[in-house]
């Protein structure tokens, strides 16, 4: 018996380590040629406009600009649409609109997010004129953001309403002040869902494609003019004949990796903290 479980723990060590393989591959291969990128150029990357094919490796300044613009956009549609729902859900489980709902979210988590750039592009930028905008990428974003968010403030909700919810009732206390306090109990949760919320946000490329601008060389003026983000400049210097532009992909996808990364650590840290 002992033999076997030997066996199995080694097979199953050996299946982990070839699954984690390939992303620590990849993520070696962008912190090297992308920290390169970096050391040259210093902070200026971060600030300059993209270059011109062939003229040195200049910066992301405007993609970045858009980038953070575009998830802000995001996440102010998103997070209290998500919370709201999460809410109802948590709250009316057996309603047959809730039930609707949290079989939507599961569906939208699944669906793919070019069908979601090609729905707003129809929609918004032709439909409405706004044209490619920050406005329409952010539109997008939100999208995919809102069941990410709406299922993670649905579990997050779920334990502190079990162990509350009849003893506020018991007190007399109304509905608004029962949610109240289960958004203080489950806030460690909520936060968490938002935070993976941005940082699937923040990569997604797709979508982008359809309701941003493939310019990359303007600074952001309003909401309505055109924009781009750092997965957008990736995917296009990354296939260019241009090796300054390779360069600039690799320095993009290391800052993106950072910023993605950022997030995930902080909501690892606050699901550490609420267990």
């Amino acid at each position: 018996m002992r033999l076997k479980d030997l066996i199995i723990m080694f097979l199953i060590s050996i299946g982990t380590i070839i699954a984690l393989l390939p992303f620590f591959w990849i993520l070696l291969d962008i912190v090297i040629r992308g920290f390169h990128v970096l050391a040259q150029r210093g902070i200026a990357f971060l600030i300059d406009m993209p270059p011109l094919p062939g003229e040195g490796i200049g910066g992301i300044g405007t993609v970045l600009e858009g980038t953070l613009f575009m998830v802000g956009i995001g996440a102010l549609i998103a997070i209290p649409v998500g919370l709201f729902a999460g809410i109802y859900i948590t709250f009316y489980p057996t309603s047959l609109l809730a039930k609707l709902g949290r079989g939507l979210v599961e569906i939208m988590i699944e669906y793919p997010t070019i069908i979601i750039g090609i729905t707003v592009f129809l929609i918004v930028v032709i439909g409405l004129n706004i044209g490619t905008s920050a406005i329409a990428g952010g539109i997008a974003l939100s999208i995919i953001m809102i069941p990410y968010t709406t299922l993670q403030v649905a579990e997050a909700l779920k334990i502190p309403k079990a162990q509350l919810m009849e003893a506020s009732y018991a007190l007399g206390l109304t509905t608004k002040n029962v949610i109240r306090i289960l958004l203080g109990a489950g806030k460690n949760g909520v936060l968490t869902g938002i935070l993976i919320g941005l940082a699937k946000i923040s990569g997604e490329t797709a979508p982008l494609l359809f309701t941003t601008t493939t310019s990359f060389n303007l600074y952001l003026a309003s909401p309505l003019s055109p924009v781009s983000g750092i997965p957008v400049l990736i995917y296009v210097y990354a296939f260019s004949p241009f090796e300054n532009w390779h360069s600039v992909a690799w320095g993009a996808s290391l800052v993106l990796v950072l910023i993605v990364l950022a997030i995930f650590i902080l909501s690892r840290f606050i699901i550490w903290r609420t267990k």
